[in-house]
């Protein structure tokens, strides 16, 4: 199967509106708007997953979002991974139906960012409580987390061995956080031994701040996470390429050439390995 823009997924997008969908008061960081028209025009990819960022004050402004690409751009296909915030425990099992039914098919879990950082304990516990859940036994939605390389390190045995845990699928966001420095570590070596159960994926995305000088320094973290279970890593533009680390009350978009980085990704990668990660993973998990 060749990858086209047609097939291909971007898993990763923020689409930021804050005029209709304010920011959290609380939030960290700031940055500038990203509209849905924008995303429309600057997408390399005509199926894709929109993601609730941390700053996002709901899931409601992502919900829109998808209802509106339905109606205003029906060439994209997207799909929706909304925040498992404290307004979780109150949706209804119809609260869930309507949501999966507009294209949701995730929850996500920060625990890198923000000012308190939860432990291994009570991150255990959000996976059960999730996995426990309707939108699992029903619709079989996945947990996607954005956790420190450290953090995933410390809950790999719980992940792997937890019989709730085992049920569900868990995508680690953002090369689970990998620097190159992070290469040949007993930490990388967990990430590693994560992939290779079938039931834990790797998302190749925001490599402009896993390697902020030169995404090409990444190359033995992809190819090794690529070599190790090729079935297990799915590819995200990050757009609008807001670097939220540096904790600014007000941040612009990177200038990322997502072209060049593609380009890049299939030099270091095999054509079955570059079409499972653009085409076959990412439909298997989102598609249905």
């Amino acid at each position: 199967m060749e990858v086209s823009r047609s097939n291909m997924w971007d898993t990763h997008i923020h689409c930021l509106d804050p005029v209709r969908y304010p920011f959290k008061p609380t939030r960290t960081y700031t940055p500038p708007p990203a509209p849905l028209e924008e995303l429309a025009t600057q997408v390399k990819a005509d199926r894709l997953v929109l993601v609730q960022a941390s700053i996002e004050n709901g899931h409601h402004g992502m919900v829109d979002h998808l209802r509106r690409i339905r109606t205003e751009f029906p060439h994209l296909l997207a799909r929706g991974i909304m925040c498992m915030d404290q307004s979780w425990t109150t949706l209804s099992n119809q609260d869930i139906d309507e949501l999966h039914d507009l294209g949701v098919r995730c929850v996500r879990i920060h625990g890198f960012l923000g000012k308190s950082v939860p432990d291994s304990s009570s991150l255990e516990e959000q996976f059960r409580l999730f996995s426990r859940s309707y939108a699992v036994r029903r619709w079989g939605w996945g947990l996607s987390a954005q956790l420190s390389l450290a953090t995933w390190a410390s809950l790999s045995e719980f992940l792997v061995h937890d019989s709730e845990v085992s049920r569900i699928h868990i995508i680690a966001d953002h090369v689970a956080c990998c620097a190159p420095k992070d290469i040949d570590t007993p930490q990388f070596d967990a990430i590693l031994r994560l992939l290779q159960t079938g039931r834990v994926y790797a998302k190749v995305s925001c490599l402009y701040r896993r390697s902020p000088d030169e995404i090409r320094r990444m190359k033995p973290i992809i190819q090794s996470l690529a070599d190790t279970a090729s079935d297990a890593i799915l590819w995200g533009s990050d757009w609008p390429h807001v670097d939220s680390t540096k904790g600014s009350d007000s941040l612009a978009s990177k200038r990322v050439d997502i072209g060049k980085e593609l380009d890049i990704l299939q030099s270091w990668l095999s054509n079955v390995q570059w079409r499972k990660m653009l085409v076959d993973t990412p439909e298997k998990l989102f598609a249905n």
